[in-house]
């Protein structure tokens, strides 16, 4: 649930395109977040992070992104904003081999807007376009215990640690069908 106490009333969220603009941001969110254990840390070497800007770039001029595999997927990147204030992204990714299996790839929200509810706001207006014949999933890493509560909150399930596809070593898989 949206706290609309803690915006301006002028300032309601909106789910949007990126544009080239949002790149920066969302990288920086990305690092931070790696950081912290909740990407991963690989994010903050050189190489990994020239790697991150290109697969922004790729996304916001494609709506595709190469992973580890070599193997380029649809995905989508939408940002949050408030106002005209960047507050956060999503991006969502279609499996190649299942294409009726969709991951909530990468999200996060910006220090300001964290505690708002506009995180939660942001993962449902996402997953509310994706097709119903689709299953979803996210792998999380072991410090992400705010995007593990909010898959709760979204009706989500623990399936426990597994080797991931997209995150590297153990991760925990969360499903909803």
């Amino acid at each position: 649930m949206l706290m609309s106490s803690n915006l301006p009333p002028t300032d309601s969220p909106v789910l949007d395109n990126s544009n080239l603009s949002d790149i920066a941001p969302i990288f920086n969110l990305i690092q931070l977040g790696s950081r912290h254990g909740q990407f991963s840390n690989l994010y903050t070497r050189p190489r990994y992070m020239a790697g991150l800007g290109i697969q922004l770039f790729s996304l916001w001029t494609s709506s595709r992104i190469r992973l580890p595999d070599g193997i380029w997927h649809q995905a989508h990147l939408k940002v949050l904003r408030v106002g005209n204030r960047f507050a956060g992204f999503v991006i969502l990714r279609w499996e190649v081999r299942q294409p009726n299996e969709v991951e909530i790839y990468m999200c996060g929200v910006e220090n300001d807007f964290r505690g708002t509810g506009l995180g939660e706001w942001m993962l449902r207006a996402a997953l509310s376009a994706v097709p119903s014949r689709c299953s979803l999933f996210a792998d999380c890493l072991p410090n992400s215990t705010p995007m593990k509560s909010l898959l709760n909150k979204l009706g989500f399930e623990e399936l426990g640690l597994a080797t991931s596809t997209t995150v590297p070593g153990f991760a925990q898989r969360f499903v909803r069908k």
